[in-house]
């Protein structure tokens, strides 16, 4: 994985262009491109309150499919985790899950997102669940290619949280790992993939950008514009460090021209120091996010 500065590769100002503001529910115009139409994406916010688990859903509107998915929890500074991220088996939707760690109680949303697009050669959804491990992979099927990823994870928020979902060589794979003091019940790794179709530019290509290696946390790290006639589609993000960090945020920009994430230290549970379980091994990490970056399919 290529490592760099991200102040080199996009500067803050994009990373807050990628990440944005939790507002509502979006599902912009689809403008032409050379080729056909954009795809779009759709954004659905959960209630703002202190809720221990929240479930949002946001869905492709009309004869669209869902071709990605996103995420993103807005005020859980480490004390909220992503359990879900999750395209439906019709891939009509993404169903995002969140829940609050021990001690949390301040208000807190999340976010589903969900591109959208249309194609002669549809997509499919493929899955892989794993019991009591930390990592999972799932591969697309014949000559398919990723065009998004998902996962889910099953077991106790204080103990075991999502670091990585990383795609794989070729764009054939994704991988899903977790980080804790504990294995996950079960964890799941969600693909995307569609059957290669004529482009109008170059295939599919995966984009990466990475923060510097440091003990500063939150982190936050996005892409650079993708050219004039690609966008990004799935977007994964890895976490590297010796500490107690997951991810926070997995998010493709409104225009769907960049990528962002963010990664977060988790809060440090109620009770003596010496029973914390996650006080140990704080310290230095990084941060970087992937995009899968694609001409139009039609």
């Amino acid at each position: 994985m290529r490592t760099m500065d991200i102040a080199r590769r996009t500067g803050a100002g994009a990373v807050a262009v990628v990440l944005g503001t939790a507002a509502g529910a979006a599902a912009p115009d689809r403008s032409a491109h050379a080729g056909g139409l954009a795809p779009v994406r759709v954004e659905e916010v959960s209630e703002n309150d202190a809720s221990v688990t929240k479930v949002v859903t946001a869905s492709c509107p009309g004869r669209l499919s869902v071709f990605a998915a996103g995420a993103r929890i807005v005020n859980g500074n480490g004390g909220v985790v992503l359990t879900a991220m999750e395209p439906d088996a019709e891939l009509t939707s993404v169903t995002v899950t969140a829940t609050a760690r021990t001690g949390h109680a301040s208000a807190w949303s999340v976010v589903a997102y969900a591109t959208c697009d249309w194609s002669t050669s549809p997509p499919v959804r493929t899955t892989a669940t794993v019991g009591s491990a930390s990592t999972v992979e799932v591969s697309c099927p014949g000559d398919t290619r990723l065009v998004g990823t998902g996962f889910r994870v099953e077991g106790a928020v204080d103990q075991t949280y999502v670091d990585e979902v990383a795609f794989g060589p070729g764009l054939r794979t994704v991988r899903v790992h977790t980080g804790g003091t504990a294995e996950p019940a079960a964890l799941t790794a969600v693909g995307v993939c569609k059957e290669p179709t004529q482009p109008t530019g170059p295939p599919g290509v995966r984009v990466e950008a990475a923060t510097g290696y440091d003990g500063a946390w939150p982190k936050t790290v996005g892409t650079a514009p993708a050219g004039p006639d690609a966008h990004v589609y799935g977007v994964g993000a890895s976490v590297t460090g010796a500490g107690p960090f997951f991810l926070n945020a997995l998010v493709p920009s409104a225009n769907l021209r960049q990528a962002g994430a963010e990664a977060v230290r988790a809060s440090q549970l109620p009770g003596p120091a010496a029973a914390r379980a996650d006080a140990a091994g704080d310290g230095a990490g990084s941060l970087a996010v992937s995009a899968a970056e694609m001409a139009a399919f039609h």
